[in-house]
């Protein structure tokens, strides 16, 4: 066991070191779950597999990245083990093998097993969101709620000499206790005694719980719903279905429509996500059963196209035309956004 934990330690202070080694390692991972695809039997299922571990591994290495610049740079190290942040953690790695939990499901128990482990999946993450938007400082969830790092943007900052860019918390006049993570004001920090009002100052924006306007409260819980709302349609109405599709488009669409109404009220980081959904809304031109009917015909004859009057081209074009369809049934999924 001493040795095990030994391991994970040489592991970690190598990350930490070595951030764009482990990127190309990562990027390799990735390529390597796309060349398996359709190569070997059950490829569908170990090209996931590969897919979900290469995507656990950048979650993990970015958390070792994370942690070593924040010490690094003398600063303010924020103890993230509250029930917020591990339940962040949760949903984003529920996220990230959401699909591979599926396919397994239908391959292991049908497609009454695959259903109830979708509606399962969905319930668990619905109900999180709506705890992190409750209780954390999110005032929008993001898809998924940890991000990835810019790790070239990180590694632009460590090649910036320290003179030009002193740490943040140089100039803080507050500071965090490392076991308890309560914040303290500094002597220096205090205003003149006439002044004085005794409450603490936060000078960081994630400190506190700000209150979201009721508007924009609207639009996100709709937005928390509309993979049960879709699912209990795919009961109704089945799942190739105008209706379902016409119901979660909807929703989307209102969501959508509800936050630009409201813009004035709306954070940088609420502006940020919405622009990301309003992107996603293209994927419902690959969503069955528009994709069925329309979208599909139209991409095989350009994919035919490009084979038959671009040079080379139709060694891509032609393997990328037998896994679109693939693609399309495994990963463009309503509830997934």
């Amino acid at each position: 066991m001493d040795q095990l934990k030994g391991l994970v330690k040489a592991y970690e202070a190598w990350v930490a070191k070595n951030p764009d080694v482990v990127g190309d390692f990562e990027t390799t991972a990735k390529w390597v779950s796309y060349f398996v695809a359709g190569r070997i039997s059950n490829s569908n299922v170990l090209s996931e597999l590969v897919y979900t571990l290469s995507n656990i591994l950048v979650f993990y290495n970015d958390r070792i990245i994370d942690r070593a610049r924040a010490e690094s740079d003398n600063a303010v190290i924020r103890l993230q083990s509250g029930l917020c942040y591990r339940l962040k953690v949760t949903l984003t790695t529920l996220e990230y093998c959401e699909v591979f939990i599926e396919i397994s499901a239908r391959r292991l128990f049908g497609q009454t097993g695959k259903w109830l482990v979708i509606a399962l999946i969905q319930l668990a993450k619905a109900a999180g969101r709506l705890f992190l938007l409750k209780h954390s400082t999110l005032d929008i969830i993001t898809s998924p709620p940890i991000t990835a790092l810019n790790r070239r943007a990180l590694s632009k900052q460590r090649q910036t000499p320290a003179a030009e860019s002193l740490p943040q918390s140089e100039h803080s006049i507050t500071f965090q206790l490392r076991r308890s993570g309560r914040i303290i004001r500094k002597v220096e920090g205090a205003p003149p005694i006439q002044y004085r009002d005794f409450k603490l100052h936060v000078d960081n924006a994630d400190a506190a719980k700000t209150q979201i306007p009721r508007e924009l409260l609207k639009a996100e819980y709709l937005y928390i719903a509309k993979p049960l709302v879709h699912l209990a349609a795919i009961g109704l109405f089945g799942q190739r279905s105008w209706k379902q599709y016409m119901i979660a488009l909807s929703l989307d669409l209102y969501s959508v429509h509800v936050y630009r109404q409201h813009r004035h009220l709306m954070s940088k980081q609420q502006k940020l996500e919405l622009s990301r959904r309003c992107v996603n809304l293209m994927y419902f031109l690959v969503r069955s059963p528009f994709y069925d009917n329309y979208s599909r015909s139209r991409i095989e004859r350009v994919l035919d196209f490009v084979a038959q009057h671009v040079p080379i081209a139709k060694v891509v074009a032609g393997p990328l035309k037998d896994y679109i369809p693939q693609w399309q049934n495994t990963y463009f999924y309503l509830w997934s956004t």
